[in-house]
């Protein structure tokens, strides 16, 4: 890796390195949450028989490299609607709560975080919002937390968009701590992509992902952090949502009839042809295009970071990527390692928690550092490189020295 000035910049494909944020912020609090309910490779394996593709559980654990996902209870209750209530897979906990919301995932995930930093939550005076899932229009997932833990009328901002949005709210809540009079950020994302906005049918897309939730406490430090983000619309198709309109329910209701009838009669080619003609309210993602292009995106918002920094590749102690897919997060590193000329030990400095929760969205890069501390393997000072990638195609990264939380259990082992 070879340090240049700002106008010798390597021939990046996404990042405009000169427009990125400095400042000196730091991360005081982290809180994760996942819902007690639990799909297995079970589940989509008896789906993709049934549609006349043939898969075993070892199959896709082998192709994705996941084995479990946490859901809510409704989500199980959902998925045995629509695949047949003797469909295996699916395993409920009796302690569950039967109607959890996400934004009841939220306000776990916001407590853990603020107890881990010593805080009260009356110590919070900003919160920012994230998800690329949530139904609420309005009050926003944002606004609702911040009454639900009776913070009153603060500055509630809410951002939606696909899995790189969590890196978008480490830049804003920088941003905010640097050019306002806030002492310190509420940063919470909470997720429900399987229910909400795929079909669960749509078994090569919805077998990816989990639900949970995930938050940060951001306050003003003594030394510089780093955030970038950008977008670049021309690759929307590689991974695109669109929200249905009112005008859209009656169209979307017939469809829904017409896939369960596919399904029941194991006529699967049909039925993905029938989803790719019609994606209103339901995710399309070309697999292919977003493995060639996400790990890049991420491994440029590093590299740039790490330069603006001058942090040698030896000086960083983990990369913790969002959670897409293990392969992503390896061809990240290979990128690293090939095109900008980083060490073969960077390979081992990357973390991957995608085995047993899925893609988690705008919740996996919390849920994978919460694992890290829980198993000691981060220690004071660090430096940590927290990028994203995501649909739209939008992505970014957070360079942060990490401190020891002050409650650090609150964290690893909450109480609630």
């Amino acid at each position: 890796m070879t340090f240049t000035d700002s106008a010798e910049w390597p021939n990046y494909s996404f990042v405009i390195p000169h427009i990125y944020t400095q400042a000196k912020v730091r991360l005081v609090g982290l809180g994760a949450y996942v819902p007690k309910g639990v799909i297995t490779n079970e589940f989509f394996a008896y789906i993709s028989t049934r549609l006349g593709s043939p898969r075993r559980a070892e199959d896709l654990e082998r192709v994705t490299g996941l084995v479990t996902r946490h859901v809510r209870a409704s989500t199980l209750e959902l998925c045995r609607s629509m695949a047949g209530a003797d469909a295996p897979g699916l395993l409920d906990d009796p302690t569950a709560p039967r109607e959890e919301s996400m934004v009841d995932m939220a306000v776990h995930a916001a407590r853990r975080a603020i107890a881990s930093a010593g805080l009260k939550v009356e110590d919070i005076d900003t919160v920012v919002g994230i998800s690329s899932s949530d139904n609420e229009g309005f009050p926003t997932i944002a606004g609702l937390v911040t009454h639900r833990l009776g913070l009153g009328p603060l500055r509630s901002t809410m951002l939606k968009g696909a899995c790189a949005c969590q890196a978008e709210g480490f830049q804003v809540a920088t941003e905010i701590l640097a050019a306002s009079t806030a002492k310190r950020v509420l940063l919470v994302a909470t997720e429900a992509l399987l229910p909400n906005i795929m079909h669960v049918l749509d078994w090569k897309t919805s077998s990816l992902f989990g639900e949970g939730a995930a938050a940060f406490v951001l306050e003003r430090g003594d030394e510089d952090t780093y955030v970038i983000n950008g977008s670049d619309a021309s690759l929307a198709q590689a991974l695109l949502y669109q929200t249905p309109l009112r005008k859209d329910s009656v169209d979307m209701a017939e469809i829904d009839l017409k896939i369960r009838q596919l399904y029941s009669e194991g006529r699967g080619q049909e039925l993905s042809q029938l989803l790719s003609q019609y994606m209103v309210g339901y995710t399309r993602m070309n697999g292919k295009e977003v493995y060639r292009e996400a790990p890049r995106a991420m491994a440029e918002c590093v590299d740039a970071l790490c330069r603006h920094a001058g942090i040698k590749p030896a000086d960083l102690a983990y990369i913790i990527p969002h959670q897409a897919n293990s392969r992503i997060t390896r061809r990240l590193g290979d990128l690293l390692i090939h095109d900008f000329g980083w060490p073969e030990d960077t390979l081992d400095k990357l973390v991957d928690n995608f085995r047993y929760y899925g893609n988690l969205s705008n919740a996996s890069i919390a849920l994978a550092l919460t694992e890290m501390l829980r198993q000691g393997r981060i220690q004071d000072g660090q430096w940590l490189a927290l990028p994203a990638v995501g649909g739209g195609l939008n992505y970014g990264c957070w360079l942060l020295r990490y401190h020891d939380l002050k409650n650090l259990e609150a964290a690893i082992n909450p109480a609630d």
